[in-house]
């Protein structure tokens, strides 16, 4: 009997799928996965036909560690998918739907991804890659082109059963995240890192069991299944689908279905706040709220609070720690008297089974004096293995167990972390990641555009505005909007300038290196002129 077999299962052995088993033997009928629209799948259903994808994707010439690249939209079909990659032991690399197809194709190729699975929405960005000659394709759209199988069709004709589980310390995920040279590397997830940050992020979240969560985030960025997903499936949670929403129908939603956990990314925050504080019934049974994304002022931070009091979290989390939290503030530093210098300009302490640290520039660590800054190191058991290919990038980046984040950060005498940059010169957007030197090189093939660099500027919505100084050929005639609109073109939305500032040079150092620094301090003086 399968039940006897979940019995069976060591939680030494276990894997991300062994998650969904476990929640079918436990309560099968509980709704797992469903949407504000009444689409449910529960343990019970979602257990069964991610067994049965899960061998399809098998019986199709897949062979456990072939990569398996998700160009998709919210869905629960996206949810399945990651289930019966787990079940079948191979490797899944989420592609941002965001993305255009010839920013798509560098996770795709890079992976050496042996599939490719698509919502209906991205069909013409599919029609637009060249390297699907020798992928399986499969279209959660039944009419859709080239070849490609339907997701229905493959869950309707694989077998029943669960195959044979992978090993924990194998590779879950292939995650692209970011780096200060432009290009994305592959962090390297296992099932077992994924699980662990599952069980940190559970308790930092400080999810009951069976929690109910309204997720907010796309399932396309890489940290959203690990650390929203994953965590709940780990507690024998739901799951909520979202999809498009705003504040209002995150509310109506939250309501509805109690759900206990949501996330407000920073956007959005002051629209939150205020919808909060005028009624307080359509999130009364909200036990956490998550700020993620990117960093949001002291000020909003404390006006939150002062709306929802000790249900606020926030915290550190990079893809390089499966997704999640390393650090994370508790209800005691909201509701009772914190130890932090400033609570609401820190990230908190560091979460359970893992430790923090600040560096100097030989690795000794800094004084613990909320003053000194020095790198953020890290440790954790869901730390990635490494980066896809990149052995050099890895042994940099991973030394003696610890992470080296790049990030600029100072500790205070209790252990509270308080960021300083994050990354110099990567651009966090609304909680998006922007390469300064991928917009760049799309801005070089512009003509009339001699040289450019690219910066990100404060911005009270975003947290972060591209912005782009650009020296021009003397005999152009090119203007803002049409430097915008090349960039619109041949980039995702959230990636192109905001605002374009030409100069006659730019600012450079001895070595004659682009000097960033100065270019903030230009291209924010300047707008500040045109605002006065």
């Amino acid at each position: 009997m399968r039940w006897t077999e979940h019995r069976r299962v060591s939680p030494n052995s276990l894997t991300v799928g062994t998650l969904v088993q476990l929640g079918a033997a436990r309560s099968p009928t509980r709704a797992a996965v469903m949407t504000p629209r009444g689409d449910v799948r529960t343990y019970a259903q979602l257990d069964a036909r991610t067994d049965r994808l899960a061998n399809a994707l098998l019986a199709n010439g897949l062979v456990p560690g072939d990569r398996v690249a998700a160009w998709m939209e919210d869905c629960v079909e996206y949810i399945e998918l990651y289930l019966a990659v787990a079940k079948a032991g191979l490797v899944m690399v989420p592609i941002n739907a965001r993305l255009r197809s010839a920013e798509a194709a560098f996770p795709l190729r890079d992976s050496g991804a042996r599939a490719l699975v698509w919502t209906s929405g991205l069909n013409e960005g599919v029609g637009e890659l060249e390297e699907l000659d020798d992928l399986l394709r499969v279209s959660l759209d039944a009419d859709a082109e080239r070849d490609s199988h339907s997701f229905e069709d493959l869950v309707s004709r694989g077998r029943e059963g669960a195959p044979p589980a992978p090993e924990p310390d194998s590779i879950y995920i292939i995650g692209y995240t970011s780096g200060t040279t432009g290009r994305p590397k592959g962090a390297i997830l296992t099932h077992a890192s994924v699980l662990a940050l599952a069980r940190l992020n559970a308790l930092s979240y400080r999810l009951p069991l069976f929690s109910v969560a309204a997720l907010t985030g796309s399932m396309s960025f890489v940290a959203t299944v690990p650390a929203h997903i994953i965590s709940h499936l780990y507690v024998g949670g739901t799951l909520i689908v979202m999809g498009r929403w705003d504040v209002e129908s995150l509310l109506a939603t939250v309501q509805a279905q109690r759900a206990t956990f949501t996330y407000i990314p920073s956007p959005t925050l002051a629209e939150f706040t205020e919808a909060a504080a005028a009624d307080t019934t359509p999130w009364s049974s909200l036990e956490s709220i998550l700020h993620s994304g990117s960093r949001a002022s002291p000020d909003k931070l404390r006006g939150l609070c002062e709306v929802i009091g000790g249900r606020f979290v926030e915290g550190l989390g990079m893809t390089e720690n499966s997704g999640g939290l390393i650090t994370a503030t508790t209800r005691e530093d909201i509701e009772g008297v914190s130890e932090a210098h400033e609570i609401f300009a820190s990230v908190g302490r560091a979460v359970a089974e893992s430790a923090v640290d600040v560096l100097d520039p030989d690795g000794v660590p800094v004084e613990r004096d909320g003053s000194s800054i020095g790198e953020l190191a890290i440790s954790s058991p869901a730390l990635m293995t490494g980066y896809w290919n990149l052995p050099e990038a890895t042994a940099q980046a991973l030394k003696d167990g610890w992470y080296m984040t790049g990030d600029l950060a100072s500790i205070d005498p209790a252990g509270y972390v308080y960021i300083a940059e994050r990354r110099t010169d990567l651009i966090i957007s609304g909680g998006m990641n922007v390469y300064p030197t991928e917009v760049e090189e799309h801005l070089a093939t512009m003509p009339g555009v001699l040289e450019c660099a690219v910066v990100g500027l404060p911005h009270e919505r975003w947290g972060q505005t591209v912005v782009a100084a650009v020296v021009r050929d003397s005999s152009a005639a090119i203007s803002e909007p049409e430097v915008i609109e090349h960039c619109r073109q041949g980039l995702a939305s959230y990636k192109k300038p905001t605002t374009v500032v030409f100069v006659d040079e730019l600012p450079r150092t001895t070595s004659l290196k682009v000097k960033r620094s100065a270019i903030r301090d230009l291209l924010g003086s300047q707008l500040a002129e045109r605002g006065s």
